[in-house]
């Protein structure tokens, strides 16, 4: 018997930690616990055993968070490396004991928008059928939230926004899926529960257990200039087909030709942000060099 898996995706600070906030709200198990911390204060609710694999295959081909090259796609044949498939291995070997309990099982991390063909491999072994969340934000106060939490350049982020939505778009096209925009909890609050209630076959909570997790004050208005054209028009696609439970097929045409153009442009964006790097790291060198010749020019002008 197929066991049922909820699975939020989306792009970083697109929501869906509030998201796997509200489905444990409605009763499925998403994490073992909150884990906030300093950028998330109201908890990432997301499993450190999916993180790490996902870290981990990020890894094997210098695609991590923090370096230039995560905007690149996966090599051809990576699902095949030996390397992967023991990490397929183990994952299974991990979440099989957890589904068919009395609760519905489900997990959250960005980072598995961009390793979705891994993870329904996974799905497979374990005999797992998914029932996908996918988590939208506007991209401008996407690339916002990025740069106050990690420092990223804008176009940066508007770039890896555009990346991880048009793989998520791909990778649920055909498919049922919720998309559940960050701004409609706030505007369309009923209209979000019930279509995620629907989706996923969990009840609605209580108005004042939602109310605790959709604070207020999470919402940021601030007058930044909208994000470049593309992530807008994407972004307006994919909120036209928020109230929908498939993505249309001009939605999914889209995203296959900002696919297509994200392949020639992507390893020039990694040479600039590299040139960037290298710029950066010239400048402390500099600094610390003046630094060292002014000591050295006071401990020379100092008596004796």
């Amino acid at each position: 018997m197929s066991h049922l898996l909820i699975v939020v995706i989306g792009m970083h600070r697109s929501g869906t930690s509030m998201c796997s906030n509200i489905l444990q709200t409605m009763g499925a198990d998403m994490a073992e616990a909150a884990y906030a911390a300093p950028g998330n204060t109201r908890g990432h609710w997301e499993r450190p055993r999916l993180v790490d694999t996902n870290d981990a295959i990020f890894a094997l081909f210098q695609r991590g968070w923090t370096t230039p090259a995560h905007v690149l796609d996966m090599p051809r044949g990576w699902l095949e490396d030996p390397r992967v498939q023991r990490l397929r291995a183990t994952a299974a070997s991990w979440l099989k004991p957890l589904l068919g309990r009395d609760r519905p099982f489900g997990f959250k991390d960005p980072r598995s928008t961009l390793l979705l063909p891994f993870w329904r491999q996974v799905f497979e072994d374990v005999d797992a059928q998914p029932t996908i969340v996918f988590c939208v934000r506007d991209p401008a106060q996407v690339a916002r939230s990025l740069l106050v939490r990690d420092g990223m350049d804008r176009g940066q982020a508007e770039y890896r926004w555009l990346s991880y939505n048009v793989e998520a778009v791909r990778a649920v096209a055909g498919e049922p899926v919720c998309i559940v925009a960050y701004e409609h909890w706030f505007e369309r609050r009923a209209e979000t529960m019930a279509r995620l209630a629907a989706h996923t076959g969990l009840p609605v909570p209580a108005a004042p257990a939602l109310a605790a997790v959709i604070d207020v004050e999470l919402r940021h208005d601030d007058a930044i200039p909208p994000a470049a054209a593309l992530a807008r028009r994407l972004h307006r696609a994919i909120l036209a087909n928020s109230s929908r439970d498939r993505i249309d097929p001009e939605l999914a045409h889209l995203a296959v030709l900002l696919g297509e153009m994200k392949e020639q442009v992507q390893p020039l964006l990694v040479g600039c942000e590299a040139l960037r790097a290298g710029t950066i790291e010239q400048r402390r060198v500099i600094g610390d060099l003046q630094a060292l010749v002014e000591r050295l020019r006071k401990a020379d002008a100092s008596p004796g």
